[in-house]
């Protein structure tokens, strides 16, 4: 093995640690939302697994869409 090849290590190991963050994200935010019903909760689950990094990203851009759109409730005390 050529040593040329190790300087493409730490690009595919910072790689790897950025989509499992990415991914775990995705996840998470799914898992917590309430208002996805759960068949297509499922079929998002299965976008942001077989779909890397496209399925997290638009999971998450559709979640932040759909959570911007509620207002805040600033009438509370602090």
């Amino acid at each position: 093995m050529p040593v040329e090849y190790l300087m493409w290590a730490p690009l595919i190991a910072l790689s790897v640690v950025l989509y499992i963050t990415l991914a775990v994200a995705a996840l998470y935010s799914l898992a917590g939302s309430a208002w996805v019903a759960m068949p297509a909760r499922r079929l998002w689950m299965l976008a942001v697994v077989l779909l890397p990094v496209a399925g997290a990203v638009l999971w998450l851009a559709a979640s932040h869409r759909r959570t911007a759109a509620i207002p805040a409730d600033d009438d509370r005390p602090a």
